[in-house]
């Protein structure tokens, strides 16, 4: 086994071997590095060292069209002294071997878990099929940097994407990412300094008395049999939309005035309990024996309504609120509490929240309502008042 100072020169025009397969030249200025030739021509460089057990190990630099001699002299020396330190170079090259793309981490382990723990992982997916895959698919996962997650960032702007779309989509991203560093896929995830756009269109839709009032009146006028009940069940309550339209006879106790939703079909997977008011059990009441295990089935099927977007856009059009939306109705509803001096926990209970920091964003105080707050400070102090 020749040794030699590699020099760029030689390393360009090596001495093949003749009578063997392969030769090593090894290396004088650094211990263990080394060049190796094939008969063929083809060399590459390696690393000679000794692992913690003190078994003789060689791991691969690269080839000599890929790397000049001091690069890969300087890669060795950086190795050999994280080897020294206790790095494991084998269990290093495995993990990379056995490192999945992509589309692998997606496929093998987001998605199964997702299916168990989000109820929305289908729009995950979705999402992931539209924007993501094509791009990154074939990519290993360790490959990605912080530059690579603005880059997408910034194509989706430029796709005319509205700044809330674009957050809905990095906020995925960059879940995805923090999960493979959890479960020790990757050592890190790149997502630093990846921060949310600013949204200035993205402002809570809270109803007025005066809004109410003409979307009451609309319901009214509407000649469907069904969606206004749901719509004033949704204001009355302040449940989900699916919550509503999909709701089984079976979770209601009409006498006690509860509807008890299984975890099941609650977004924070836990039981929530809902006291109904008078006139949501009268509502109920009234369309009790349409022989369907659903309060509000299609009259065809006797399941749960598919969509009611085409009634619904009817009717907010015809009260003058074409921007309003479904779960405003859920906003609006937590606002009319607070506003009338409801606690802030009355209403996380009511809305089935696992935090109060949840409820904090429907929390909507009207200035009035903050107003009369400060006069009662004036009033206990005597300061200012007659």
């Amino acid at each position: 086994m020749p040794r030699i100072n590699l020099r760029q020169n030689f390393v360009d025009n090596p001495p093949l071997p003749t009578t063997t397969a392969k030769i090593d030249y090894c290396d004088t200025q650094l211990t263990g590095f080394l060049l190796e030739v094939r008969k063929n021509g083809k060399a590459a460089y390696y690393l000679r060292y000794r692992d913690k057990a003190g078994r003789q190990c060689q791991t691969r630099l690269g080839d000599t069209t890929t790397l000049t001699v001091d690069e890969a002299r300087e890669n060795a020396r950086i190795l050999k002294s994280k080897v020294l330190m206790g790095f494991d170079v084998q269990q290093h090259v495995e993990k990379i071997k056995q490192m999945p793309t992509f589309a692998e981490f997606v496929r093998d382990h987001y998605l199964p878990h997702a299916k168990n723990t989000k109820r929305s992982w289908e729009y995950d997916k979705a999402r992931i099929d539209d924007k993501m895959l094509r791009l990154w698919g074939s990519r290993s996962m360790d490959s990605f940097t912080p530059a690579d997650l603005l880059q997408f960032q910034n194509n989706l702007l430029e796709q005319g994407l509205k700044p809330g779309t674009v957050n809905r989509n990095m906020a995925l991203v960059k879940h995805l990412f923090h999960l493979a560093e959890r479960w020790e896929i990757i050592d890190k995830a790149p997502t630093k300094n990846i921060s949310p756009l600013a949204d200035h269109g993205n402002r809570e839709r809270f109803l007025t008395l005066a809004e109410l009032e003409r979307l009451l009146t609309a319901l009214e006028r509407c000649q469907s049999p069904i969606i206004p009940d749901i719509i004033r069940l949704l204001i009355l309550t302040g449940a989900r939309r699916s919550e509503v339209i999909q709701l089984p006879w079976s979770e209601l106790d009409m006498e006690k005035g509860i509807w008890t939703l299984p975890a099941a079909r609650n977004k924070s997977k836990k039981q929530k309990v809902l006291p109904l008011s008078d006139a949501a059990v009268t509502l109920l009441t009234a369309r009790k024996g349409n022989s369907s295990p659903y309060v509000f089935p299609n009259p065809t099927t006797g399941k749960p309504l598919i969509s009611i977007h085409d009634t619904w856009n009817r009717i907010r059009v015809n009260a003058d609120l074409p921007g309003l939306k479904i779960h405003d109705l859920r906003h609006s509803f937590a606002s009319f509490l607070v506003n009338a001096g409801h606690s802030l926990y009355e209403v996380q209970k009511l809305l089935g929240h696992s935090s109060i920091t949840m409820t904090q964003r429907y929390a909507h105080l009207e200035q009035t309502t903050l107003k009369t707050a400060t006069q009662t400070i004036e009033k206990l102090l005597h300061i200012g008042g007659k």
